[in-house]
């Protein structure tokens, strides 16, 4: 891409700025070389560039004396200019001549030597009266040269400076300058573009409320602040709705749902009963997954010491009539007694309960389910049921992402567990189990020495 069509603000500007000083530059010299031609012209009258030419054209000859030898810049010249004559002379006296010398000029020829520069109006004939007389360094010695007749000066002299080493030096180094500079103008000016950017990169669904600041940025740029502000605003309330709204709707549910289980109790106990009392086990489940969802979205999570071992036995106690009601096995060890970590005791008892749940749903009936604590913060709950191909590991966190479709859960359960281990500072992982199945293993930061 063309660096003046990129789509970075940055280098259109500093190439766009360089060109226009370019422009600027060239414009300034063609103006400016206007008044000083005319200046020049006024002054001089005729093209000093001839006398590089008849310089060129002078040589010694074999006694040491100067020879006219017309080379084909000098011939046209002539040609050109039918009124053109010089006088070459050197500091010893040797003299060359072209062309009719007017009377006037005889007199100067002598002392020609006495001068370096002259511009003289009225020497020769009416059609060609005025003279230049210039000192030269040549290829035959130091002349002094005075010539008339020949060209006049033109408007190609603006094309002459412009060409001149001394101007393109000096477009060159502006050039560079402006290459180094206007970056970092560039750059300074745009600073509170980035300061912007860093802003709206820490802005995320759980961390609402964050609003960009329109003290670092150009006045240019308030208004899109502004407008995205306004839209944060608009996704923060819109949250906040859908929040109030899984909030109700998981509160009515728990209602029916806990007279729909109180009436399946009191049914006959038989096969039937047990399969509806794990369906409404599932549906109240799911209520409580909505709950638990506002409530981490709401940040309600209360940090405390937690004797992980306790609280993981109380959970697979309260678990187990769902597990046996399925036809499956529970079981629960512990390395230690106690295993303290930092951590919401609810939050924590929802993620165990999600992870056996899991595995009573998915791990087929006749399951033996293990659940055990490490001395170093882990907690792991362990299946014998088909387990999960590693391809699909990282998937089934994803929210509503099941492996094989079911006609019940929506697929939250192991995204609010993952979501729930993030918030603890903690990870979980899964694998296979010892004896087959699926093996899932969260590891907690610990708040006291690992006990012995």
């Amino acid at each position: 891409m063309r660096p003046w069509l990129a789509t970075s603000l940055r280098t259109r500007l500093t190439w766009r700025m360089v060109a226009m000083q370019a422009l600027v530059l060239l414009a300034f010299t063609s103006v400016a070389a206007i008044p000083i031609l005319k200046l020049i012209s006024e002054e001089q009258g005729l093209d000093d560039g001839v006398i590089e030419d008849i310089a060129e054209s002078i040589q010694r000859d074999p006694a040491g004396g100067l020879a006219l030898v017309p080379d084909d810049d000098m011939l046209e010249k002539a040609a050109e200019y039918p009124d053109l004559w010089f006088y070459a002379t050197d500091i010893d006296g040797n003299g060359v001549q072209m062309g009719n010398i007017p009377e006037r000029a005889d007199d100067l020829l002598d002392y020609l030597p006495r001068l370096n520069s002259a511009n003289i109006a009225d020497i020769g004939p009416a059609e060609a009266p005025a003279a230049l007389v210039r000192r030269h360094d040549s290829a035959a010695g130091q002349l002094w040269i005075i010539t008339g007749g020949g060209p006049e000066i033109r408007f190609k002299a603006i094309f002459g400076a412009i060409a001149n080493p001394i101007f393109l030096g000096l477009l060159s180094l502006l050039t560079i300058v402006s290459f180094l500079v206007i970056p970092l103008i560039v750059r300074h000016q745009l600073r509170g573009v980035d300061h912007v950017a860093a802003e709206a990169d820490t802005i995320d669904v759980d961390k609402r409320g964050i609003r960009l600041s329109s003290e670092h940025v150009p006045d240019e740029l308030h208004s899109l602040v502004a407008a995205v502000n306004a839209a944060l605003q608009r996704l923060d309330d819109g949250i906040e709705r859908r929040q109030r709204f899984l909030a109700d709707a998981a509160h009515e549910l728990r209602t029916p749902i806990a007279i729909l289980q109180t009436r399946i109790e009191l049914l006959p106990d038989d096969e039937q009963r047990s399969r509806l009392m794990l369906d409404v086990a599932r549906l109240a489940n799911l209520a409580n997954q909505l709950l638990d969802l506002q409530r981490l979205d709401a940040d309600l999570t209360v940090f405390q010491p937690v004797n992980l071992v306790d609280l993981a036995a109380q959970v697979t106690a309260d678990m187990a009539p769902l597990a046996i009601s399925a036809g499956d096995e529970i079981s629960f060890d512990a390395e230690v007694d106690t295993v303290t970590v930092a951590g919401d005791p609810a939050s924590l008892s929802r993620a165990i309960v999600n992870l056996i749940q899991n595995a009573v749903i998915h791990g087929g009936r006749k399951t033996a389910i293990h659940v055990a604590v490490g001395r170093d913060g882990s907690l792991r709950v362990a299946d014998t049921g088909p387990g999960i191909a590693e391809q699909n590991r990282q998937a089934i966190f994803e929210p509503f992402n099941r492996i094989v479709p079911l006609d019940q859960g929506a697929g939250l359960g192991l995204n609010l567990v993952r979501d729930i281990v993030v918030r603890h500072n903690g990870q979980i992982t899964v694998g296979d189990a010892p004896g087959g199945g699926a093996l899932f293993e969260i590891f907690l930061p610990l708040t006291s020495p690992r006990p012995s």
